[in-house]
């Protein structure tokens, strides 16, 4: 998925200042879902009785999952990541060296017996995609890996989605409020401005001028990254952005605060699951691989909960980290407050159409993939696997569905 992080892949790092703008339901198609040991609903923040898997005691996952679980992110630490960082134990030990940091996996307090390696991406990366660093490297088992680029990569180098920690994309079009007061989607500002600026190859773009909603001839391939509505000019200018980041951002400047209006991209319809925890497909076959999952998906799935209902010791580890690989890149506990609240307040995290959290809805990636395939498809060059379907690109086998998020 094309959006703030993979899409600054063409950028240079060197005196780069980029103010980054950057589940859900019903049984995926032959997609079983493990069986609960008790039927309980747990409500955000709080530990009640549910699947013995999820309850992690302590060791649990020694000798079933690898020594180390080694999971790949898409970009810097930062609070959209939460549910993985809260699964890392405070011993954390954060390396510029590697682009990663590793420590005890702890669930609820409680040691794992494995060790947990959370790597970067984008730069960190080498800009490399999530799904090819996969490939080329077999010991990570989970990569952080968006619909559209599981249905991108379908024919050659296949992953499949087993969690969703986040329901929708906090990908977003903003512009200046003021200039702008009654535009209230994506469509009204399209057509009060002249241009829409994204970073190029961004596939939600393609979607929301192939739709009509924003017209060809406005949309602008050349976003820099900068806050650019705070510069003369702004009135004729919306640009992409995450709700989570950009608005609040903008509203800090040391140049003066900049009131923003935005849009989330979800609400046009382009309802990919972001940033899913993917497995190459080939793993499912592997029975080591997933008897690993069915005790580590149910974690990571209490874990996004336990994140939105105190953040306070990942966002330690997130925070601890970024300063560690001493990068461009920044995040405060500011930053990470205003994203969980934003996470909250938008749905972002969220259970979607069913009471489960982090599971993938059937109707909702059925309809993604038809929307998607000719956005994807049109450049003449990408093949997608003949005849797509939701549980090609997603599973809810290992998801616990008594784990719901209030």
């Amino acid at each position: 998925m094309m959006t703030k992080r993979t899409a600054l892949l063409g950028l240079t790092l060197s005196g780069a200042l980029l103010a980054a703008g950057c589940g859900s339901s019903k049984s995926t198609t032959a997609a079983t879902t493990a069986a609960p040991a008790t039927a309980t609903t747990i409500a955000a923040g709080t530990t009640t009785a549910h699947s013995m898997a999820a309850m992690g005691a302590e060791g649990s996952l020694k000798g079933v999952c690898p020594d180390k679980v080694i999971v790949q992110t898409d970009w810097f630490p930062e609070a959209e990541h939460g549910a993985t960082f809260q699964l890392m134990g405070a011993d954390a030990k954060p390396s510029k060296d590697t682009g990663s940091v590793v420590g005890s996996l702890t669930f609820k307090g409680k040691a794992q017996g494995v060790q947990l390696e959370i790597k970067g991406g984008g730069p960190l990366l080498g800009d490399q995609t999530v799904v090819s660093q996969m490939y080329k490297d077999p010991s990570i088992l989970l990569g952080y890996v968006s619909s559209d680029e599981a249905i991108k990569f379908s024919t050659d180098t296949p992953v499949v989605g087993v969690v969703a920690p986040q329901d929708k994309s906090p990908q977003v079009i903003l512009w200046d409020k003021k200039s702008h007061p009654n535009a209230k989607t994506i469509a009204d500002i399209a057509k009060e401005v002249d241009e829409v600026t994204v970073f190029g190859g961004a596939t939600y773009i393609d979607y929301l001028v192939a739709a009509g909603i924003v017209p060809k001839a406005k949309a602008n391939f050349n976003y820099k990254g900068d806050k650019i509505l705070a510069k003369p000019g702004a009135d004729k200018i919306a640009h992409q952005g995450f709700a989570t980041a950009e608005p609040f951002q903008y509203a800090h400047l040391d140049t003066g605060a900049v009131d923003v209006g935005y849009s989330l991209v979800y609400d046009t319809g382009w309802k990919l699951y972001p940033e899913a925890l993917s497995v190459r497909a080939a793993a499912l076959k592997d029975p080591k691989t997933t008897a690993c999952l069915k005790l580590l998906v149910p974690m990571f799935q209490h874990a996004q909960i336990d994140y939105i209902a105190d953040h306070a010791a990942a966002d330690k580890i997130i925070i601890a980290t970024v300063a560690a690989y001493d990068s461009f890149w920044k995040q405060s506990q500011a930053d990470t407050d205003n994203s969980v609240k934003l996470q909250k307040e938008l749905a972002i995290v969220g259970n979607g159409e069913t009471p489960t959290l982090g599971d993938f809805e059937d109707a909702r990636l059925a309809d993604f993939i038809k929307k998607a395939i000719p956005i994807l498809t049109a450049d003449g060059k990408t093949k997608v696997k003949a005849d797509l379907k939701p549980s090609d690109i997603a599973t809810n086998e290992f998801i616990d569905k008594t784990i719901s998020y209030k």
